[in-house]
């Protein structure tokens, strides 16, 4: 197997992934794998996905991991392993980490069967992990009866072979029917042969079952429809069939006491059954497939109801009893119905997707009549909210609403949808709601205030900032004197996004810190880009490192939220390769999440980067895509593209274009239920395209808006500084500019100094002040050309030649190469040598105060660059191109 000697030998990484039917000998090929791995050394873990199984998260991974005599990790490790469920990301982190530490000191081939019916966290593990883990010697062997799986697709950094096993040919069987019976098959079996489209395993049972030249069964069906027959008792080969995995004698009979020792016995002697050890399983899926397909639908929702019952009474979780209880359920099934809402509410945070399926079916189960009904249809609310199904969320609500009576429950029902409607951009119907809720005269105090709190939270995407504020400042002090946690969350949360949206940072700043306090949580992004508008970068810098090295932290680190502030953190410091591998971390994150709002603020900094480094078009082709994305809605995607859009047109000339995109954005921008117009640095764009096109009233607006910026944050130099630039560049005045400069000198942010630095040059050489404005355009070039922004860098140089301006370094000055090792970033080389120096993934990104995430993307980028396949070939590449110190 070419994978695995590349493993063995060079320490790549790989994959293989086997295709076929059932029955098409795809497990025996991933056996032969294994034999061969553990033969050259490897350390080697088998898992398999079942269809009864597949709502358990996890399961076929950690199986893989804790399978055989060496397990691939120690009891502590699947221990912690265990507790992380709930927290995916983490949980693909830690196991990711695992790994590469086992790969260190042995190749590692890991093995799933059957992964079409892999769960989603499962799923997500197995199409992530290779990836990250490319360049270490861990191979991966998938087997698939859907050659279409995207887990088959060839991950960017990983080599993929694949082995599409087909049907075996006529002269194959006849072969076979050979060796096994040790003559040609008789006609009669020959007939059956014929039957069965080359499938090996079929082929096998009809020539190692008991009666080859008797009278043999129509089909493969009916052979398997014989040896019931001939069972004194079939009870625990139909119970077999309907747990859909191995099991012991002992728990066969704790769900069904008439199994006994016999019983098994003669199930083992027909053929249907075998042992491995004290554990029970069917010799293929497609004995337990015919056997199951066989059950008459009383007998076998009979058995799903108490193998449900056996979990639950055994101590497994709602989850693990799910699948039972899904396929014994009836219309009017309350016990069913009760366990799947509990499996919905357990699979929240790791299974989103299944939890909303979950509880949808446990609410149609129920019927208006029944007692339970009004109940679960809360819940089913409360978790389609939770899992973001926001437009599902809202249509069962319409259906509890419209028959309930009880006011508390009207008004807790409508919170939740109103928050759903506030999500999908629909807060006008949100308002109506909740005031239609608020009109009765029964709500208690508690859920009044919960009600006010949502209100307020919906206006803050209905109405301008100034007008939300009326309704949202009495709704949290109604919540903090009536003591409701919920109600109090809201209105916080409602306060905060106010503030921001109004571009009171300080503010805002306050309100997301209480949240903070009041949620329990450790690290908040909203409280870190606070800072970040705040000039306060070193507070928000030691926020995002206490986040990646605080173990408390660990798993709020790894949200998209925290990686999207970092992200922001190295843009606006004017880090921009670091931004933009950060980017490129969420942009992978947001796609294995569906987190497409994530998704796009990575868009975004990637298209600004490409901007700021003369790239534009790479920056339209970053956007273009988002522009058709219909995952988000339009209130929360139009402003930031079109922004950048404007941004894209000036800087590529067109500043009519320009002026046309951002027009509405601009005349709007008070009026904004966005945040845009109060983070420092977008006007400068207005000022520019306003100045180019000759439009004062359009220039004047953006000056205009960025003083209310200064003045909302006062002190901030940032916000300041900005102002007084913009002023100076629109009324041509040399000492306002000459004030900017020294107040922009205290801002962190190097782009915000390099634009007042370069407008101010330009003004001096205007006014005939040649000597100044060079050194001031000097400075700017510096400032530039030290953190990468080259389309400024040229536009500088353009500029100082005109004036008669000639300096040695422009011609040393280029585009990095592409290739090599003065390719690599700063990031890049840091992180080249930890690795090629012994360290793991996640012991470099701790070095770094980076997540191990974002490590991994540097790798990949380090590998392409390098033309390298593995960390054994990038410590050789790090020794030879590195150059001396």
């Amino acid at each position: 197997m070419p994978a695995l000697r590349r493993a063995a030998r060079h320490g790549q990484s790989g994959m293989v992934v086997v295709t076929g039917e059932a029955g098409i000998g795809k497990t025996a090929v991933l056996d032969a794998i294994g034999a061969q791995a553990t033969g050259m050394g490897f350390r080697t873990g088998v898992g398999k996905a079942d269809e009864i199984g597949r709502i358990s998260p996890g399961a076929p991974v950690l199986l893989a991991l804790r399978s055989g005599p060496r397990p691939l990790l120690d009891a502590e490790a699947l221990a912690e392993l265990d507790h992380l469920s709930n927290h995916p990301l983490v949980l693909v982190d830690r196991v990711g980490a695992r790994l590469e530490r086992v790969a260190s000191v042995a190749p590692v081939l890991v093995v799933v069967d059957d992964v079409q019916w892999a769960d989603q966290l499962s799923r997500l593990a197995l199409r992530v992990l290779p990836d990250r883990l490319a360049g270490n010697p861990v191979v991966w062997a998938f087997a698939t009866r859907d050659p279409s799986d995207e887990l088959t697709t060839t991950p960017s950094a990983v080599p993929v072979e694949t082995i599409a096993l087909g049907p075996l040919t006529d002269a194959d069987v006849a072969a076979i029917a050979r060796d096994r019976l040790g003559h040609p098959a008789s006609p009669a079996t020959a007939r059956m042969l014929e039957g069965v489209g080359g499938n090996p395993f079929l082929v096998t049972q009809i020539l190692d079952g008991p009666e080859h030249d008797g009278e043999p069964p129509a089909s493969f069906v009916r052979a398997v429809e014989a040896a019931l027959d001939a069972l004194p008792d079939r009870t625990v080969v139909l119970l077999a069939a309907v747990l859909g995995r191995p099991f012991a004698i002992d728990e066969a009979q704790r769900v069904l006491p008439s199994v006994t020792a016999a019983d098994v016995n003669h199930a083992v002697a027909a053929g249907l059954l075998t042992g491995d050890g004290h554990r029970l399983s069917f010799r293929h899926d497609l004995v337990r497939e015919t056997v199951y397909a066989g059950l008459s639908e009383a007998v076998r929702r009979d058995l799903h109801r108490r193998c449900a019952r056996y979990l639950l009474a055994s101590g497994h979780d709602a989850l693990a009893a799910a699948p039972h209880a899904r396929a014994a359920a009836t219309p009017g099934d309350e016990e069913s119905a009760a366990i799947l809402c509990e499996a919905a509410h357990q699979a929240v945070p790791v299974l989103p997707a299944t939890a909303g399926d979950l509880v949808v079916e446990a609410f149609e189960l129920v019927r208006p009549a029944q007692g339970s009904w009004e109940s679960t249809g809360e819940r089913c609310v409360e978790v389609l909210h939770r899992v973001q199904r926001c437009a599902d969320a809202v249509r069962i609500a319409d259906a509890v609403l419209a028959r309930v009576r009880d006011a508390e429950t009207y008004a807790r029902v409508q919170v939740v949808a109103a928050q759903a409607l506030w999500q999908i951009g629909r807060p006008a119907e949100s308002v109506a709601r909740i005031d239609d809720a608020l009109a009765a005269p029964d709500v208690s105090p508690a859920l009044r205030a919960r009600l006010t709190a949502a209100r307020a939270l919906a206006l803050t995407r209905k109405e301008p900032a100034w007008k939300a504020r009326v309704a949202a400042e009495p709704a949290l002090r109604d919540a903090r004197s009536v003591d409701d946690h919920d109600a109090t969350m809201l209105a916080l949360r409602a306060m905060g996004e106010l503030g921001r949206n109004s571009g009171h940072h300080a503010e805002s700043l306050a309100y997301f810190r209480e949240l903070r306090a009041v949620s329990g949580t450790s690290y908040l992004a909203e409280e870190i880009i606070e800072l970040q508008l705040l000039d306060r970068y070193a507070d928000a810098g030691a926020l995002l490192d206490a986040a990646h090295q605080d173990d408390r932290g660990g798993i709020e680190a790894t949200l998209p939220s925290m990686t999207a502030a970092r992200m922001w953190q190295d843009f606006n410091l004017g880090r921009l390769d670091d931004a933009e591998a950060g980017a490129r971390t969420l942009l992978t994150i947001g796609r294995e999440i569906g987190d497409h709002v994530h998704e796009l603020d990575a868009v975004l900094v990637l298209g600004a980067v490409a901007l700021l480094r003369g790239n534009l078009a790479e920056a339209a082709g970053r956007l273009a895509p988002a522009d058709d994305d219909g995952h988000v809605e339009d209130s929360v995607r139009l402003p930031g593209l079109r922004l950048m859009e404007g941004w894209l047109a000036a800087s590529d000339g067109r500043a009519h274009d320009a002026r046309s995109i951002l027009r509405p954005l601009l005349y709007g921008a008070r009026d904004s239920r966005a945040d845009w117009p109060w983070w420092p640095g977008w006007m400068r764009v207005f000022v520019r395209v306003g100045r180019a096109t000759g439009d004062a009233r359009f220039t004047g607006e953006a000056v205009a808006i960025a003083a209310e910026g200064a003045a909302r944050n006062p002190g901030v130099a940032s916000f300041e500084g900005v102002s007084l630039a913009l002023r100076g560049l629109a009324h041509k005045d040399l000492r306002l500019l000459t004030a900017a400069n020294r107040v922009l000198d205290r801002s962190p942010r190097p782009m915000l100094r390099g634009n007042a630095a370069e407008d101010r040059g330009r003004m001096l050489l205007a006014y005939g002040r040649r000597d100044e404005g060079i050194a001031e355009l000097d400075r700017a070039w510096a400032i530039y050309h030290g953190i990468g922004a080259r389309s400024a860098v040229v536009g500088v140089q353009q500029v100082m030649r005109r004036a008669g301006a000639r300096r040695a370094k422009w011609e040393t000055d280029g585009a990095r190469p592409q290739q090599g090792w003065a390719a690599l970033t700063d990031a890049e080389v840091k992180v080249a040598e930890l690795i090629s120096a012994g360290h793991t993934n996640k012991a470099a990104a701790r070095l770094l105060n980076l997540s191990p995430n974002t490590v991994s993307t540097h790798l990949r980028s380090i590998f392409t660059k390098l033309d390298v396949q593995s960390r054994v070939q990038l410590t050789n590449a790090v020794h030879e191109l590195r150059p001396e110190s």
